[in-house]
Order: structure tokens, then sequence, then C-alpha cells
């Protein structure tokens, strides 16, 4: 599925770069010019961002 419509950058994309180690909608940005245009995907890709560092957290034991 297509996240940034003015460039062309698929949430496949911005997922890798995420995995890649992009934790920062600037980051993502410079990866793959996604949200550097018209900005409307920006929330889309902040969501992507957090729900990813939430997926990859290391689970903690609690004492």
């Amino acid at each position: 599925m297509l996240v940034c419509i003015c460039k062309g950058v698929s949430d496949r994309r911005i997922t890798e770069e995420i995995r890649r180690g992009a934790c920062t909608v600037r980051q993502i940005q410079e990866c793959c010019q996604a949200g550097t245009d018209c900005k409307s995907c920006v929330r889309q890709i902040r969501q992507m961002l957090t729900t990813h560092s939430h997926a990859h957290q290391p689970a903690t034991d609690s004492p």
C-alpha cells in the first residue's frame, strides 16, 4: 500500500527503513523521501514508527 503518494513510497519500504534503524520521521524522509512533499503522510509515518518501535522492544522481567 502506498503511504506517500507524492513520492510513491510504500508501507513495505518504510517498514524496511525502520528495520534498518530509522527511528524518526526525518530519518525516513532522508532515506526514501516519504513525507517531504505535501506532508499529508507524516502522521501515518509517525504511527508506523510508534507501532514498530513497540513491536521490537525487548521483554523485561518484573521483579
